[in-house]
């Protein structure tokens, strides 16, 4: 059924299509002014997002105050994460829509569907992504806003009835615009929207992509000089002093980060292995019903009490290991932001040092895996770029410091080799090590770790596809029927002539 704006939308494209042919344009220029309405709208979804963040995560775990959180009340930190569990199991239930990781479905629409996804999903994502990372589910923003920004220009495309053809390129703006508006990062948006969603590096899909983010980018700026917050910081924002101090790595560290890029390609295949493992375990309990997610946050919540009494109270004699000003919640509740924060600040090394920070590392690199496990395969609602980039931070620093301690390397910093790591587990997760390399560059705008983050993040991302052939969407594309191809698969398909096709 058309309606009555769709109809106006129509008739704008129409002209507008005329108004280009007059100028010498093709009708694929309509699709410019199209991403700079998708990176608008994006931008201003994408802050709403981040405010309900934040504003639930200090409800639940700011505003009780931490003496009392960690102190009488530490039982709550089982209860909230299965709370919020519960509200996206009830949502899931009455709404019989599948959560989760939700890059997943937006490259299975494109593939499938040329890429529709139901506007009403944006508002819906938005709720429950919320929901899940405000309460202390261990999962990230982005995945849910590429979701979000899809389902916006699904909307938009559809008012302008823009071709089925062209719908793919209308869904790779949306998800690089929110990216970009969440991450503060607009060039890595793009790579990743054109490497892991669209697989297609064409001039015709990157000139509205890029559009989009940067539109979206400066709009999300823009919001928030006018709120009145100051300048505007993304969700994972490097400060300044993190950005300054780094060496240009010589000759002797270059092994270093060729081993680390092993190291985090395993770290990402025993991610993802273990990823699809919870969610087989998880679909057996079909009979709990939307109390699946609850469960899933039950057992996060007990691992953070757990975490707590041990490295809080017993190895380091206070109320948990990282103050609640840095992270009001357990360190790998959450995105862990502000904890990765720590990792890339040179200080952190010099004031905590010992047996007790190699154990700590250890044990949060493990926590990070079976808490983003647990509440993602249970149905919770959220993505997994940001657990990767926080299992990166601490398996590079865990790596920095014991090199450190051989005495072979008396300049080596820590901190980069956290940065690097980042990078490369994400690399070996998503099989997309070009925007990984770029989104940690936009993150430290550092060219001296981009040279051995390029290094980390190709080895890495070659050790993962050794280990394990799929990424962690493309496994579960695959479960579903999907098969997946690249630009080379459909230059190849456009090279053969009928009578090479077997019959």
């Amino acid at each position: 059924m058309i309606t009555w704006l769709q109809i106006f939308g129509l008739r704008v494209r129409l002209i507008t299509n005329g108004a280009l042919r007059r100028l010498g344009l093709s009708e694929e220029h309509f699709l410019i002014p199209v991403a700079v309405l998708i990176g608008i709208c994006t931008a201003f979804a994408a802050v709403a997002f981040h405010e309900l963040i934040y504003r639930l995560r200090d409800l639940f775990y700011v505003w009780r105050g931490p003496e009392n959180l960690y102190g009488r009340d530490i039982w709550l930190l089982a209860v909230i994460p299965a709370a919020g569990g519960l509200v996206v199991g009830l949502h899931t239930h009455f709404s019989r829509r599948r959560e989760g990781h939700g890059v997943i479905d937006v490259i299975e629409s494109v593939i499938r569907s040329t890429g529709f996804v139901h506007p009403r999903v944006a508002l819906e994502k938005i709720l429950t992504s919320g929901v899940t990372l405000g309460t202390g589910g261990s999962a990230g923003a982005e995945g849910p806003i590429v979701q979000i920004g899809a389902a916006i220009s699904s909307g938009i495309g559809s008012i302008f009835r823009v071709s089925r053809q062209q719908m793919p390129i209308v869904i790779g703006c949306g998800a690089a615009a929110g990216i970009s508006a969440i991450f503060n990062a607009p060039i890595g948006g793009v790579f990743f929207t054109l490497e892991v969603i669209l697989f297609d590096f064409s001039l015709r899909t990157f000139t509205p992509v890029v559009v989009a983010a940067v539109i979206a980018n400066v709009t999300t700026h823009g919001i928030f000089q006018f709120l009145g917050e100051g300048e505007y910081q993304a969700i994972l924002a490097i400060p300044s002093w993190a950005q300054m101090g780094h060496k240009f790595i010589d000759w002797g560290q270059i092994l270093n980060f060729a081993a680390l890029g092993i190291v985090c390609g395993a770290i990402g295949v025993s991610f993802t292995r273990l990823m699809l493992l919870a969610e087989a375990r998880f679909a057996k309990l079909q009979s709990l019903g939307y109390w699946r997610p609850a469960l899933g946050g039950l057992i996060l919540g007990v691992s953070g009490i757990i975490y707590v009494l041990i490295f809080g109270r017993i190895l380091l004699g206070q109320l948990k290991p990282f103050d609640s000003n840095l992270y009001p919640m357990p360190a790998f509740f959450g995105d862990g932001y502000g904890i990765i924060r720590q990792f890339l600040d040179s200080a952190y090394y010099t004031t905590h040092t010992g047996w007790e920070l190699l154990l700590l590392l250890g044990f949060l690199l493990l926590a990070k895996i079976l808490g983003t496990c647990v509440t993602l395969a249970s149905g919770g609602s959220g993505g997994i770029i940001a657990p990767s980039l926080f299992m990166g931070a601490t398996a590079g620093a865990l790596c920095g410091i014991v090199l450190r301690s051989t005495g072979f390397f008396p300049t080596l910093q820590p901190e980069i080799y956290a940065l690097v790591g980042m990078g490369a587990v994400l690399a070996a997760v998503v099989h997309a090590p070009l925007a990984s390399i770029l989104i940690v560059f936009e993150l430290t705008r550092d060219y001296s770790v981009m040279v051995p983050a390029m290094l980390a993040c190709v080895v890495s991302a070659s050790v993962a596809r050794v280990m394990f052939r799929d990424s962690i969407y493309t496994h579960a594309l695959r479960a579903r029927g999907v098969q997946v191809g690249g630009v080379s698969d459909m230059n190849l398909h456009c090279l053969m002539r009928v009578e090479q096709v077997a019959i």
